[in-house]
């Protein structure tokens, strides 16, 4: 073989040992090189936790909204024999306050002592009358609060305990009639004149059971209640339609005694205690 062929052969394997290690040169430098950004498509995956963050309390909400409380018992009947009924709650008194927590109160005791009255007096009428709920007014009928005076009672009897105790502060108006401590002036006056009324009428030493029925039935009726026997019908005294004497307990044949025990089945043995201070 000539040179010039041998040399043309070597030139040849030179070209593509040459062009081999480019193409490899190349290969292994995109191998090592960095990667690209990369990209995705959508958002990504959210973990949900299985289980609570630990210390964190758990919350158990109430269904349904708060009720009303202090709702009066509606029973009782009204100053002047006038009935009534309706609900709320009587100053800051206890629920189903004992006749002695009523009496400790301050505006019980004021107002006693204002009237010249005891505490105890003051304590059972309010007792007698609503259970010392401060209850609205019914129906046809004005009575209302702890005394559950009828309007016209109470307006008599709020003027007459301002005039009689300048030095305090009163509401003479019906609106104060639903604060225990006005209604407590007012009723305290009442039986004030109570007092006074029953000892014109012979009746020296009127106890509280006496005074129940000056409050409840009015002065005539209050001062021969008073002075009646035990077995003496109690219809024929107060003189009242069927209706009001429904209102207030009384049937027919309910006698002066039995009229007295029941009373005295509401507040206790204060029922034959004297009224006065």
């Amino acid at each position: 073989m000539a040179k010039t062929d041998l040399a043309r052969r070597a030139w040849l394997k030179l070209v593509m040992v040459a062009i081999a290690g480019t193409c490899l040169a190349f290969a292994f430098g995109k191998a090592f090189a960095d990667p690209g950004p990369q990209t995705t498509t959508g958002l990504p995956v959210s973990v949900i936790p299985t289980a609570p963050e630990p210390g964190l309390p758990t919350f158990s909400y109430p269904s349904g909204g708060p009720t009303g409380v202090g709702a009066g018992d509606g029973s009782g009947s009204g100053a002047s024999g006038d009935s009534g009924s309706g609900s709320g709650s009587g100053g800051t008194l206890p629920t189903n306050a004992t006749l002695e927590q009523v009496a400790s109160q301050d505006y019980i005791q004021q107002a006693a002592a204002q009237a010249g009255i005891s505490p105890e007096a003051l304590a059972a009428t309010c007792m007698a009358e609503s259970g010392c709920k401060n209850t609205g007014a019914s129906s046809g009928s004005s009575a209302s609060g702890e005394f559950q005076m009828i309007n016209s009672t109470y307006t008599a009897m709020i003027n007459e305990f301002a005039q009689e105790n300048p030095d305090i502060q009163v509401d003479t108006s019906l609106a104060g009639k639903m604060d225990p401590a006005n209604e407590a002036y007012a009723a305290a006056q009442y039986i004030e004149d109570g007092v006074a009324a029953l000892q014109a009428g012979n009746i020296a030493n009127p106890t509280n059971v006496d005074l129940r029925g000056y409050y409840q039935f009015g002065p005539t009726a209050g001062v021969a209640i008073a002075a009646a026997s035990p077995g003496d019908n109690l219809e024929g005294i107060v003189n009242l339609t069927p209706a009001q004497m429904a209102a207030n307990g009384i049937t027919a044949t309910t006698t002066v005694g039995q009229w007295q025990q029941a009373y005295a089945n509401k507040v206790g043995a204060v029922a034959y205690q004297a009224s006065g201070a």
